[in-house]
């Protein structure tokens, strides 16, 4: 072992892909995911120091400046006294995994047999029972990727195979690679395809002898990671989703390892990484309830870990996988089982609108800790209604995001310390200061500039709303194209509109609620402008089949007494919908 709990050292990639050397990249590492941008840069950077030492020195290679093109950050596995020594890849594995994969495409590329076979002993020794030779794999990737790449990295012609396979059919790692291959392929080849010999036999011999990269080695896993955590290495950002799958896998027993990698890696494909982070982030709002002070990764690693210390590890692997579960049953697929099917359909209806129209997502992690708690689903029921209208009346009396979020908080807090769901929904959280805030909300829904309020997002939650009460327990999908649209045209031109109102009643009513419809798809100015019996027939009637737009259709005109009565009808509806918590 070493006597020194740190080494670092420059290494030529010749030197590094040497004997000497053996690497493997955990299976909790991230799966290959350099973008074809990355790779690119790859190329260009090398060639670039390829160009500027040629224009410095000519053709005089021996005096060619090196290039450093990173770090990567090694924990030592087994190690010998002749300094042959096995590693696993912390950090670094996409800038290695890169780096074999460029080899292997030029390697294919090249006529010189001898070359080719100069570089294919670099990445891959083949098993030789005669010479009491084992296979060696220099870089032993991820084992969901392994056979994939012995198959077209490891073998000589395999990245020319490998370009001929139908990307639909593989795992997303898989296609990254291939996209691989076809920049390294596109770097060397002219505009007909034709391979250029003297540039590939440049690049491959400045790659192997001037580029260095600093090889940063460690026999303890801590210290790795804490260096893994701290390098500012080239290439993708790692997630907070990232850096807790690293700190928690690693604290797990290595006989058990790939059980809790491959429950992670499964929950993070049936999710895709951006809602993994997001569930990541409902979990630590559950716990410390709340506002977050840094990042995500410290919060756990700073405060969730350190006053739960069982929490990290197997439980984070497994509470996480149990609300993701949560998530998609009850928010993403909506889906509750009761006797009554109407309350399932309302159910469903409710969930989806509040995930499609309310611009933020915090009161998500008051749900699913709900859900946790109770797996009641008459009781899960009941409380997104109170916790749904709670949030919305927040919202539309201008509470502010900080003011939102305290109340998520306070609810999750309600949750942890009632013993049953009637005690949280008729709790203070909820019912505290109701008349107050009808009375607000009532006043926020009579604003005249109604339209422009939560920059429209609310009123087209409103009446998206409102338009699902209207439609009992029939199952809906909205379209992600809902638009806004003004009865009373706002900059009323037609003569049919001046005539109908006022100035001042165009100036105080055109943006209120009443005056306000939903349409799918795209507006039409010209049309939005015609007088209202044929902006009925030829706008409104093609675009909508929203029964909330719908109740207009069988006015005969639209004047300040059709608006004012429509306006009043839907604030009564509103406040008797949104007030009444319970």
């Amino acid at each position: 072992m070493f006597t020194e709990k740190i080494k670092a050292k420059e290494y030529y990639i010749k030197d590094l892909l040497s004997d000497k050397f053996l690497f493997e990249i955990p299976d909790y590492q991230r799966a290959y995911s350099w973008t074809k941008e990355n790779l690119q840069q790859l190329v260009d950077d090398i060639d670039d120091s390829i160009n500027m030492n040629k224009e410095e020195y000519g053709e005089n290679f021996e005096n060619f400046q090196p290039y450093f093109i990173g770090s990567i950050v090694l924990c030592s596995k087994e190690f010998k006294d002749d300094g042959w020594g096995l590693y696993d890849v912390i950090d670094g594995q996409q800038r290695l995994t890169s780096i074999i994969m460029l080899i292997a495409t030029i390697r294919d590329l090249l006529k010189d047999e001898g070359y080719k076979s100069i570089l294919t002993s670099l990445i891959y020794q083949k098993p030789n029972e005669l010479m009491g030779i084992k296979e060696s794999i220099r870089v032993q990737v991820r084992g969901k990727e392994l056979e994939f790449f012995r198959k077209y990295i490891l073998s000589q012609e395999g990245t020319l195979e490998a370009l001929k396979l139908d990307k639909n059919e593989l795992s997303e790692a898989k296609v990254n690679m291939i996209n691989a291959i076809e920049v390294f392929k596109n770097s060397f080849t002219d505009e007909n395809g034709d391979v250029l010999q003297d540039k590939l036999n440049d690049f491959i011999k400045y790659l192997l002898q001037k580029v260095v990269l600093v090889v940063i080695i460690t026999d303890s896993f801590t210290s790795a990671f804490r260096l893994f955590n701290v390098i500012n290495a080239r290439g993708l950002p790692l997630t907070n989703a990232d850096l807790l799958k690293s700190e928690n896998l690693r604290v797990i027993d290595e006989s058990i390892r790939n059980k809790y990698t491959d429950m992670w890696e499964t929950d993070e494909q049936d999710l895709g990484k951006e809602n993994l982070e997001n569930i990541i982030g409902f979990i630590r709002t559950m716990k410390l309830k709340r506002k977050s002070n840094n990042t995500i990764f410290e919060e756990f690693n700073k405060k969730i870990f350190k006053m739960e210390e069982e929490y990290r590890g197997e439980n984070f692997i497994k509470h996480l996988h149990k609300v993701k579960e949560l998530y998609v049953k009850y928010i993403e697929d909506g889906n509750i089982s009761l006797d009554d099917k109407e309350k399932e359909v309302y159910y469903k209806n409710l969930v989806t609108i509040m995930k499609d129209f309310l611009p933020f997502d915090e009161w998500m992690s008051a749900l699913i800790r709900f859900a946790e708690k109770f797996n009641n689903d008459n009781d899960i029921f009941n409380f997104t209604k109170a916790l749904e209208k709670r949030v919305v009346i927040d919202w539309v009396n201008g509470n502010s995001f900080a003011d939102r979020l305290s109340r998520v908080y306070k609810i999750i807090d309600t949750i942890d310390n009632q013993n049953t769901s009637a005690e949280i929904i008729n709790s203070e959280i909820f019912n505290g200061d109701l008349d107050r805030t009808a009375a607000y909300f009532e006043n926020s829904l009579n604003d005249i500039e109604f339209y422009s309020k939560g920059r429209m997002m609310i009123p087209k939650y409103i009446l998206v709303r409102l338009d699902m009460e209207l439609r009992g327990n029939e199952a809906i999908e909205y379209n992600d194209k809902i638009m806004l649209e003004h009865v009373l045209p706002r900059n009323a031109k037609d003569k049919h509109w001046t005539s109908n109102f006022t100035t001042e009643e165009r100036r105080n009513w055109a943006n209120r609620l009443g005056n306000l419809v939903i349409i799918t798809g795209a507006k039409n100015t010209r049309a939005n402008n015609k007088p209202f019996k044929e902006k009925i027939e030829q706008y409104l009637s093609k675009k909508s089949n929203l029964k909330i737009t719908e109740e207009i259709f069988k006015l005969q005109d639209w004047n300040i007494e059709s608006l004012s009565n429509r306006h009043d009808v839907l604030v009564k509806r509103s406040v008797d919908l949104w007030t009444n918590i319970k």
